[in-house]
């Protein structure tokens, strides 16, 4: 099954198909899954052809974090490069007692602890989302709230003070108020900033006297790799496990400025999450599921419509989402796909005798909806008879009027990823055509609550001329689904 999965990797470009060749589908749900199971047999195998013991070897996804002495580094990174010639490892070493680790900075002192810093490329743009950007306010207060706490969560050599001025500067660059990063930034318990310094900050170890000197250990990174020094380990730690791998927790939320990297594990498990929890009680009463919905960011709408659903529907949750996106500005790259194999749509069918049009939706390929229109159209031809029932409004308008439909200038009026939002989509269509041929009763499921949108919608696009593209496709979208084919 695994087999026929990767190689059934097909893409089209200028409307001609390929095969991937070598290597797995980026975007692919089974590439990141494969990708984990070829670094644990890397690791499997390196680890055994080492005549030593890796002090730590900790990973996260294909960054990995060593301790080994200092004069087994090019024979430990050579071993990592002989698994596979497409495979290759660059290294990184401490360097004045510093070794960066994602967005994590490693501080070695003078007196064996471990500290850390917040860290961030030399190139790192330091762009976050943008205080004037087209996003809900409470977005923008998550993401500042979230980095700064991710700072400062992550400093734990003294240097707070500092961190919060880099913190400023990188704010202001994305426009956010001076008053509002200061109350962001005041707004974080000291308390819980110091607990947090004080359990990764102060621990330190005696080396065993069966191991060797410090200087003999080396922190280094391979591209993929870094090495911390042996002092890093907790005194009161566990021995570590001959060999051992262990995969880092995930990364707390953070934005695009900052590499997503886990917490740095100096035991088994990360100090903020060594404090003890008390479970639960099971709660026998029945509950109703949590669903969650997503509807567009439009500015003071989508707010009064959450808080109303709030008050009405407490197990259902809201997200927004932005409906100006840059798919919209930037040209697409992708071959289109054509619209009669394109599925989850909403069409029209004009009438050739009157200025009429039947409207439907199929989640199947339009082209085989098509075939079943025809084939419907056929059946009437053939079996010419009064009794012959109408199973389509498109149908009755033939059997009642005479009339015949232009099934090959169908048009594609509408689309979405979800197919549950078709039956709603399509009534929001037919109420806003006047010439159609649908029976009046295809829109008795739909709200009147919508009246009022649907008719400033309809205004909106009677002003408009209509705009023809090379494959004959007039859409217009009215909003209600977005979303992309994986949500």
């Amino acid at each position: 099954m695994v087999e026929l999965c990767i190689n059934s990797s097909y893409f089209r470009f200028r409307d001609k198909i390929y095969q991937q060749t070598f290597g797995t589908a980026m975007g692919s749900p089974l590439s990141p899954i494969l990708a984990d199971y070829v670094m644990e047999d890397l690791l499997e195998s390196v680890t055994k052809k080492l005549n030593f013991s890796i002090r730590v070897l900790k990973k996260y996804v294909d960054d990995l974090f060593l301790i080994l002495p200092r004069s087994e580094v090019q024979r430990t990174l050579d071993a990592f490069n002989e698994y596979n010639p497409h495979i290759q490892f660059t290294i990184e070493m401490e360097k004045d007692g510093k070794l960066p680790f994602l967005d994590t900075l490693t501080i070695r002192s003078d007196n064996q602890s471990v500290k850390t810093q917040w860290y961030s490329k030399p190139i790192s743009s330091g762009r976050l989302l943008n205080y004037y950007s087209f996003h809900p306010m409470s977005m923008k207060m998550n993401v500042a709230a979230n980095f700064i706490e991710r700072v400062m969560r992550l400093t734990t050599d003294g240097s707070t003070e500092q961190q919060k001025q880099k913190i400023f500067h990188i704010l202001r660059l994305n426009n956010y108020p001076s008053s509002l990063i200061n109350r962001l930034i005041n707004r974080i318990p000291i308390n819980r900033i110091h607990n947090t310094a004080h359990q990764a900050a102060h621990p330190t170890v005696s080396p065993n006297a069966n191991d060797e000197v410090n200087s003999d250990y080396a922190p280094l990174t391979q591209q993929q790799t870094s090495i911390l020094p042996p002092t890093s380990v907790p005194p009161n730690s566990p021995p570590p496990r001959q060999n051992s791998t262990a995969t880092a927790s995930p990364p707390l939320p953070c934005s695009s400025t900052t590499t997503s990297a886990p917490n740095i594990l100096i035991n088994d498990i990360p100090a903020h999450h060594q404090a003890t929890t008390t479970p639960v009680a099971e709660d026998h009463h029945q509950t109703n599921p949590v669903t969650y919905r997503s509807m567009p960011h439009i500015p003071m709408l989508t707010r009064t419509i959450s808080n109303i659903l709030k008050k009405d529907y407490n197990n259902v949750k809201i997200a927004t989402r932005n409906i100006k996106t840059t798919k919209t500005l930037l040209k697409p790259v992708k071959d289109p796909i054509p619209p009669l194999d394109q599925n989850n749509v909403i069409y029209s069918i004009p009438c050739n005798d009157c200025n009429n049009v039947y409207i439907g939706m199929t989640t199947n390929h339009l082209k085989r909806r098509i075939c079943g229109h025809r084939s419907d159209i056929n059946k009437l031809v053939n079996l010419a008879s009064d009794n012959t029932q109408a199973k389509t409004a498109l149908t009755q308008h033939i059997t009642t009027e005479q009339h015949t439909f232009n099934l090959d200038n169908t048009k594609i009026i509408d689309r979405t990823f979800r197919s549950t939002a078709l039956p709603m989509l399509e009534m929001c269509h037919i109420q806003n055509t006047p010439n159609t041929v649908n029976y009046r009763t295809d829109v008795d499921g739909l709200n009147t609550t919508y009246a009022g949108i649907l008719h400033t919608i309809k205004t909106n696009l009677s002003r408009r001329k209509p705009r023809s593209n090379n494959d004959s496709t007039t859409t217009y979208n009215l909003g209600f689904d977005q979303n992309e084919q994986s949500t």
